[in-house]
């Protein structure tokens, strides 16, 4: 076997480290702590931190509270572990491109496929359009075979469309619809734009909207909306299932699920530090 022997050479004067007067420790602290927490994603207490990093308890708990208060950490109220809160990925993740975001969120929709056994779907809101993303069947389940990844059309009619539409600002609402058709797919759907605009303000107080056949005959359909870390609108998820196992007594059963899920959705831009197309709700 070959062997190769590299003589290091010593380092220019110009790049050799050497010992820094005008460093501030308690920075540097608190950067050891962020490298710290970004190996444990799961969290560590305030204990763990400062054996980990040989400080003592009481400034580990005064780094930590300054981190909490800035943003860059978070304390789980229930287990009291700190773990980065994504602040430090605002510059990364503001703009994740579309196909990342769903990779994120595609977990989200899996679940609440779990835990309502019906096929479900995910809309993203890029600042232009409401894109049909991902679809989880459920096999003993209808689903509404006409929805393809990559659709459109059908927001003004669909729970995921309405989801999204009801968090719009004015402006943006204003700009969606210019000159967009809102085209009837049943006898139900919605095809006068200021009775779809008040019909949203119940998505917005009840936090979930519902399409009863408005998309399709037979079919009934439960959404909520996803925010980003500023609390903006930027994706939707959604369950459909035939109208009779709608009208058994279990849509709020269904709909607490849903919305459940959705603001799980939520928590993980957040802790991404996901920044979506901007805006606020109306």
């Amino acid at each position: 076997m070959l062997t190769i022997a590299l003589q290091q050479q010593p380092l220019p004067s110009s790049v050799t480290k050497s010992p820094k007067s005008d460093l501030i420790g308690s920075v540097q602290r608190a950067l050891r702590i962020l490298e710290t927490l970004g190996r444990h994603p799961h969290g560590l207490n305030a204990k763990q931190i400062s054996l980990k990093l040989r400080l003592n308890l009481s400034t580990s708990y005064h780094l930590l509270n300054t981190l909490e208060h800035e943003g860059y950490v978070i304390k789980d109220p229930d287990t009291l572990l700190f773990r980065l809160s994504g602040k430090v990925g605002y510059a990364i993740f503001g703009q994740l491109p579309p196909a990342q975001l769903v990779r994120h969120l595609t977990p989200h929709v899996e679940t609440l496929q779990e835990l309502t056994r019906e096929t479900a779907y995910l809309s993203v809101w890029d600042g232009r359009e409401i894109t049909l993303s991902a679809i989880v069947e459920a096999p003993q389940t209808v689903r509404v075979k006409s929805l393809t990844i990559g659709d459109i059309g059908s927001n003004h009619a669909s729970a995921l469309g309405k989801a999204v539409l009801a968090f719009m600002d004015e402006a943006q609402f204003d700009t969606y619809f210019q000159g967009r058709p809102l085209p009837a797919f049943t006898t139900n759907t919605v095809t006068h734009l200021p009775t779809l605009r008040a019909s949203l303000v119940a998505v917005r107080r009840d936090g979930y909207s519902i399409d009863l056949e408005e998309f399709m005959l037979e079919v009934h359909c439960l959404g909520a909306p996803i925010f980003d870390t500023h609390g903006h609108i930027a994706a939707s998820i959604a369950i459909s299932l035939p109208i009779s196992r709608a009208n058994n007594g279990n849509r709020q059963q269904l709909v607490s699920k849903v919305k459940q899920v959705a603001d799980a959705a939520s928590r993980t831009l957040r802790v991404l530090g996901y920044a979506g197309p901007g805006g606020g709700s109306r």
